[in-house]
């Protein structure tokens, strides 16, 4: 009855050595769902970008010279334009300070993540 099986010469051999199995794990994990860059063209793709961009500023996930550059950039023309503004008291360009604080709180905010992040970093080194 045995020999009439023809199904068995498609099944692997059930009798192989243990030496012979292994299981390969990767070591880092890809997430199958990747967001998608979006090219910039459109107008709600370029604000989807300026939105990316801040939020990798603000969460501490970038270089330091990157951080230094925004604060030499961005920092120094918003502090500049505040404190022309409070001098000349010329407070018509109250949406100008608005949009300058915006830009100095995200700076803030990446700041203090990045110096939170390499303190974790760091804490989790010593206690290795």
């Amino acid at each position: 009855m045995r020999e009439n099986d023809e199904h068995d010469q498609y099944l692997p051999d059930r009798k192989a050595e243990k030496d012979r199995l292994f299981v390969d794990v990767p070591t880092e994990t890809k997430t199958p769902y990747q967001d998608r860059l979006p090219s910039g063209y459109d107008p709600m793709q370029s604000i989807s970008l300026e939105g990316r961009a801040y939020r990798g500023l603000a969460g501490g996930r970038i270089p330091w010279w990157i951080l230094i550059s925004g604060w030499v950039l961005f920092g120094g023309f918003a502090l500049l334009t505040v404190s022309l503004t409070i001098a000349s008291g010329f407070f018509g360009a109250l949406p100008i300070l608005f949009f300058n604080g915006i830009l100095i709180a995200i700076l803030w905010r990446g700041t203090t993540a990045k110096f939170t992040v390499n303190r974790n970093k760091n804490q989790r080194k010593s206690s290795k």
